[in-house]
């Protein structure tokens, strides 16, 4: 096993916790939103710091269960096929970023945030992200609300 590996590996274990309810789509988005955090250089454009401090962003204060996912679901054996991809960069984001024409999607700020809103217990996220005017919605994955 490679040290990109065991990223990958952590990179499916967070999608599937935070966005296995909303399929593929779902995982996917939540994937992207990590890429778009390291590519606008937070925690120094490092995976693992990004990785490690994914928590502190959380719409959510409780911690993730102990369960894992099962890889013979249909799903997430999607997702993994997906993720290496995704993690290098190879993988287009077409889950989070609007369908738009190049002159409106050059304008466009990805993701960096998500929630489920009738889910978001954690005051900071509630103040500063979801009722704040400067991070936009950017897209919708069934319950999932992303930010820019």
């Amino acid at each position: 096993m490679q040290g990109t590996d065991f990223l990958c590996g952590q990179l499916a274990l967070l999608a599937w916790r935070d966005g296995f309810t909303e399929g593929l789509s779902g995982m996917e988005a939540v994937c992207f939103v990590i890429r778009n955090r390291v590519n606008s250089g937070w925690w120094g454009g490092n995976w693992v710091d990004v990785l490690a401090h994914h928590r502190d962003y959380s719409y959510r204060t409780e911690l993730y269960p102990d369960t894992l996912p099962d890889p013979r679901v249909y799903s997430f054996q999607c997702l993994l096929q997906e993720i290496n991809g995704i993690f290098s960069g190879q993988r287009k984001d077409d889950v989070t970023v609007p369908n738009q024409p190049s002159f409106v999607a050059s304008a466009y700020k990805p993701a960096l945030y998500y929630a489920k809103l009738n889910e978001i217990n954690n005051d900071w996220f509630l103040e500063n992200i979801s009722r704040s005017l400067a991070h936009s919605r950017v897209a919708q994955v069934g319950a999932l609300t992303f930010f820019s």
